[in-house]
């Protein structure tokens, strides 16, 4: 049996605020829009494996860092932060422990150091590497890794994702959008466009789902039917990953 092949990758997808309302025209049935879109990885045998978290993982630890929110605020962003990654977890089947507050902020490179396998930071732009200029007031994504072995011929794939990020310009969020839960420009509904991309959600070209790459005065309340399909098919029932020979270890 030969050593494993180790390799590691990003993805990340941000998120723009477009002030706007959707036209009621339906869809057409010929050429409809796709409602979901996964990751994929390429693999050296010119196959192509779905990118997403372990099924057997116990927990996907997450800290969160509120160092630009001001401190009044605080315990109401920290409440709806809970509470769009519990409705995250009733969607993908996966239990996210938290593990309390952190002063990391995601940059481009760091995620393989972070002390949780997620960590989700309302920062500044200037505190962060990943892009958030103009009006992309948020980014998140996955690190994830894939595995080779090679037995009597035969070559098996073992793809993961290990650690998840979010950063939100959290000037621009107080500024432009609104606390609490429902349908429109909320932080929570922008929260939970970048935990898609945590777990291997990519955008769509379908204005009525969360993953539409921008925040509309329409946008759904914690996603729609596009969305929770999708999260259903990266989520714990997808199964296990041999993830043992993988580069990161499981934090839970």
């Amino acid at each position: 049996m030969n050593r494993p092949l180790r390799v590691l990758a990003s993805l990340v997808g941000a998120l723009s605020m477009v002030a706007a309302v959707l036209a009621s025209a339906p869809l057409n049935a010929t050429g409809a829009v796709a409602s979901y879109q996964l990751t994929y990885a390429s693999l050296p045998n010119g196959t192509r494996a779905v990118v997403r978290w372990n099924g057997c993982q116990t927990d996907i630890t997450y800290k969160v860092n509120l160092a630009a929110v001001p401190a009044s605020l605080r315990p109401t962003i920290l409440s709806e932060t809970q509470t769009t990654v519990n409705q995250l977890a009733l969607y993908t089947g996966f239990r996210f422990s938290y593990k309390g507050a952190t002063s990391e902020v995601p940059r481009v490179g760091s995620l393989p150091r972070q002390s949780a396998e997620l960590v989700i930071a309302y920062t500044t732009p200037s505190q962060t590497t990943y892009n958030l200029s103009g009006s992309a007031v948020g980014e998140g994504g996955l690190y994830y890794a894939w595995s080779s072995m090679t037995s009597n011929g035969t070559t098996r794939y073992s793809v993961a994702a290990q650690r998840g990020f979010v950063v939100i310009d959290t000037p621009q969020m107080l500024r432009q959008l609104h606390g609490g839960f429902g349908t429109g420009m909320r932080r929570t509904n922008l929260l939970m466009h970048e935990l898609g991309h945590v777990v291997g959600l990519q955008h769509v070209g379908d204005a009525r789902q969360a993953m539409y790459p921008a925040l509309l005065t329409t946008a759904p309340r914690l996603g729609n039917w596009g969305d929770r399909t999708a999260f259903g098919l990266v989520g714990r029932r997808a199964g296990c990953i041999d993830t043992r020979y993988l580069p990161l270890r499981d934090l839970s």
